[in-house]
């Protein structure tokens, strides 16, 4: 192998021209030679270049075009004659030709990004910044099949508007080319998530409280630290004393007359927009949309201290924390200050799960039930 590169690079040397890294040659010599004395790589394709035809200092006549190395006025398969916009004449393969793409006259493009210079800022919509990640390029214009195209490094996509993208981070372009994340979110991973949260084995999660994805993704807590707190692995964790945003009803098993989630709740509102009632004991709601260090639960429940009430048993994701009891209580108010809550340890949740274990009967829905009793709302801090 050796040998074979130093024959190649000594016929280009004898031809006053030295090989370059792609295949074409460039000549060392001064005008007089054809070269540019400055050694510029690449310079003359000797198979195609009418000025350059089979070696640095052989040009063709008038008229003649430069196939395979020779001078003559046709061009050999697959190629095709064709007249530049410069009056030249060269053999062009129409079918990846970026310069002769489909037809003689047609020469491929790169796309320029509305004249924003390549980065990490956003050509489709300057207003919102590129998320992270290795920005964007113009990429190289390529002929495939008859058909313009663009060709990009390796870690981008060539999109429809012929940019580069980097779609593991690109906001408007989030995994693939035609997915925009929403205003409150990040493109990370090829993924959009809310912002704050990074995606980790399959799900978006809050990297500063996730006990399995603690500061980075894999990263999990455990011994003597098991809990996630500001991203790094502590013996506890502590709560910020505020409320958590466990706002979105993960799931329901409630079979009462109400229905629908009370998990968004933070002050008491009796409205069947967001109460959800029981007539069993062991249904629950499971509220979730954050993962938090906490170590209260309480919830809003009808005014009637005699009605609608009960106990629940409160997890924090499949660990019991603790029993909720509202028997004999007026829940109105926040739970964070109406008496209708229950302290615990700090923990480190993903979601909070309140199970009915007893409640009163005949007093929400009506009619014979095992309990009849209702969540208004839900809080955690």
């Amino acid at each position: 192998m050796r040998r074979a590169v130093f024959f190649a690079f000594a016929v280009a040397a004898a031809l006053g021209a030295y090989a370059c890294a792609n295949g074409l040659v460039t000549d060392e010599g001064d005008a007089s030679t054809g070269g540019d004395g400055g050694g510029g790589c690449p310079q003359f394709d000797l198979q195609t270049d009418p000025q350059h035809c089979g070696s640095c200092t052989n040009a063709c006549g008038s008229g003649e075009v430069c196939s395979s190395g020779k001078c003559g006025s046709t061009c050999t398969s697959p190629t095709t004659k064709c007249t530049g916009t410069d009056g030249g004449i060269t053999c062009a393969n129409l079918g990846n030709d970026p310069k002769h793409c489909g037809s003689c006259t047609n020469a491929c493009n790169v796309a320029d990004g509305g004249g924003i210079t390549p980065g990490t800022n956003n050509p489709a919509n300057p207003g919102i910044t590129y998320d992270s990640g290795t920005g964007w390029t113009t990429g190289t214009a390529a002929c495939a099949s008859n058909a313009c195209s663009t060709t990009c490094g390796s870690g981008f996509t060539a999109c429809s508007d012929g940019i580069c993208y980097d779609t593991q981070n690109h906001h408007d372009h989030c995994g693939t080319c035609t997915t925009a994340c929403q205003s409150s979110e990040w493109c990370n991973r090829g993924n959009c998530c809310p912002l704050g949260q990074e995606y980790c084995n399959g799900a978006c999660v809050d990297v500063l409280g996730n006990n399995q994805n603690c500061g980075a993704c894999g990263n999990a807590c455990g011994g003597n630290t098991p809990n996630c707190s500001g991203g790094v692995c502590s013996a506890t964790c502590v709560p910020t004393g505020t409320r958590q945003p466990y706002n979105t009803l993960q799931s329901k098993t409630g079979t009462g007359c109400f229905t629908t989630s009370p998990c968004a709740q933070s002050t008491y509102v009796w409205s069947s927009a967001n109460i959800q009632s029981f007539q069993n004991v062991g249904e629950n709601i499971v509220c979730s949309g954050t993962t938090a260090c906490i170590s209260h639960v309480g919830i809003n429940n009808y005014s009637d201290p005699q009605a609608c009430q009960g106990a629940w048993d409160i997890y924090c994701d499949t660990t019991k924390v603790g029993t909720l009891s509202t028997v004999g209580k007026t829940c109105t108010g926040s739970p964070m200050s109406n008496g209708c809550s229950i302290s615990f340890s700090p923990v480190s949740c993903s979601s909070i799960k309140l199970e009915v274990a007893s409640g009163n009967t005949n007093a929400c829905c009506g009619g014979s039930h095992q309990v009849d009793t209702s969540i208004a709302g839900v809080t955690a801090w």
